[in-house]
């Protein structure tokens, strides 16, 4: 009798623990198809575009090029918004949350010479160097005047530029945004609205 009860006891344990691990299994891959496209309590205007590339670079540079080295800086950088600004992030970045815009503006992203220095290596990449430019426009308005619009924006280029104008074999490709000249969208809704801040946010002459 005992050598029963024993046994229907590890059958019970061996029930829920199999139950505990698919509930576990199943948290961790819908954070993971989540991915990046929530940068805070968005509305429906932070969705990400319905258009497709209308084109997209032909490179292929070696990693220690200086080609190669520019390109695994955009990757850096997308890296460092994903973490500050998605899955609810730029929330932390309101205008009076000033030690966490501190933190965040010392660090290279807001470097504009690194923004100058990529686009000069990587010249013959069509449309690259007016991404560089607005990349530059808006690190100087976050470091400014505090909008966490400017965040959202740098995240957006960078996304593009890493994920569809410089993927490689380990690249998942998602939330396509289209503010990109370097690979510009047919759809121009989120670009258009990234170009009315930039001019609302224009240095007066």
């Amino acid at each position: 009798m005992r050598v029963k009860e024993n046994l229907i006891g590890a059958a019970i344990a061996f029930v829920l623990i199999c139950g505990a691990g698919a509930i576990g299994a199943n948290y961790v891959l819908k954070a993971m198809g989540d991915g990046d496209k929530t940068e805070a309590s968005d509305t429906a205007t932070d969705s990400t575009v319905k258009g497709q590339p209308l084109q997209v670079p032909k490179v292929d540079f070696a990693a220690d090029s200086a080609e190669g080295k520019a390109i695994a800086k955009i990757k850096e950088y997308h890296a460092a918004f994903d973490l500050k600004v998605t899955g609810g992030g730029l929330d932390n970045f309101k205008a009076e949350m000033d030690t966490a815009w501190d933190e965040f503006l010392a660090t290279e992203v807001f470097d504009t010479k690194n923004y100058e220095e990529i686009g000069k290596t990587l010249t013959g990449v069509q449309g690259l160097q007016i991404d560089m430019n607005n990349l530059t426009a808006l690190a100087n308005i976050a470091r400014e005047k505090h909008d966490p619009e400017a965040l959202r924006f740098m995240h957006r280029i960078l996304h593009d530029l890493d994920l569809y104008a410089f993927p490689n074999k380990d690249t998942v490709q998602r939330d396509y945004w289209g503010v990109t000249n370097t690979v510009p969208s047919d759809d121009n809704e989120n670009r258009e609205e990234m170009d009315k801040f930039l001019a609302a946010n224009k240095p007066k002459a």
